[in-house]
């Protein structure tokens, strides 16, 4: 709303939205509610579904809001050979934010608060730092939040550890349009994701990354993926997040070696990709990482600093 129709319509439109969601009515579907409006009213309604369902079935009978499938078939007259040519589309954001895990920061919010809860998968090093954190948020939105922690270690990125979290799914009776909150660094971002590909076959998942590997690689890519028979990535298929949200303040905790192994892939897509990216490393770098990306120290505090940190970091992205 603030993009399209700026700032004073996009007030009154949060307004709405978070008196909406102060009661139990933003839990029910549109159809239902539609039987309450006034008969030529809801007449409307119907008339407009019975329009869409021609028009675009996908608008009301969606197999994903995040995904669309489409396809074309031909056969020979005698239907003896038949080939088709299938294509699904599939919806990701990626964002750079700040203060993710402040109750008044909407990112999350706007995901979760219209389902009523959040089933997330934390990292168990992360839960350490920032569990409170986040119990914190979903609280204070009053959302329902079931937190399941695993490890984030590669020794424990076999196909065991993917099935355990597909079990966890199933006992939280995770619902298959319903977004997972995957928590972590490169491991949980790539085993959980996996899991989210096979759990009723297609389930999305929201990437909140807490490392660099992660943020600018890992977490935002669509290839996950996990250990077997000590190969490396045995197992994997290709399934993005829906959304991805890097927050350095999470990078506050990495040690030097994590934060070496982060640097270097910024370096890779700087010499590959984008010039202007090398020359930000070459002149900001060496802060960037006695800071560990502006979250020590004064740089904190330094305005112009952190938006060059939060740049580094979506050209990165943006490289890769």
């Amino acid at each position: 709303a603030k993009q399209l129709e700026g700032p004073d319509f996009a007030a009154d439109f949060q307004a709405f939205t978070e008196e909406l969601c102060q009661s139990t009515s933003h839990l029910v579907a549109i159809k239902e509610v539609s039987k309450k409006l006034p008969a030529e009213v809801h007449a409307k309604y119907m008339e407009n579904a019975a329009y869409l369902e021609d028009a675009d079935s996908h608008a009301v009978y969606p197999t994903s809001i995040y995904r669309q499938c489409d396809a074309l078939t031909l056969a020979t007259p005698d239907a003896g050979t038949i080939e088709s040519v299938m294509s699904t589309t599939v919806t990701t954001t990626i964002k750079i934010a700040r203060n993710v895990l402040d109750p008044s920061n909407h990112l999350l919010f706007d995901v979760y608060k219209p389902l009523g809860r959040c089933v997330a998968v934390v990292d168990d090093k992360v839960d350490k730092y920032f569990g409170a954190e986040i119990d914190n948020y979903f609280a204070a939105n009053n959302i329902e939040f079931t937190k399941l922690v695993f490890s984030g270690n590669e020794v424990d990125k076999g196909i065991e550890d993917v099935e355990r979290i597909l079990v966890a799914m199933k006992k939280y009776r995770v619902g298959r349009h319903e977004p997972l909150l995957v928590v972590g660094g490169g491991v949980i971002a790539d085993i959980a994701g996996f899991a989210t590909s096979l759990y009723s076959r297609n389930t999305p998942y929201v990437m909140l990354c807490t490392s660099i590997v992660s943020g600018i690689d890992a977490g935002p890519s669509p290839r996950v993926c996990c250990n077997g028979f000590d190969y490396k990535n045995l197992y994997g298929s290709y399934h993005p997040p829906v959304l991805t949200i890097t927050d350095r303040g999470f990078w506050k905790t990495l040690h030097p070696g994590w934060l070496r192994h982060g640097v270097a892939e910024i370096i890779k897509m700087a010499v590959m990709k984008d010039l202007s990216l090398f020359e930000l490393m070459e002149k900001h770098g060496p802060r960037a990482v006695q800071t560990k990306f502006g979250t020590e120290g004064d740089s904190v505090n330094d305005a112009e600093f952190q938006d060059v940190c939060d740049l580094i970091v979506g050209k990165a992205m943006e490289g890769y």
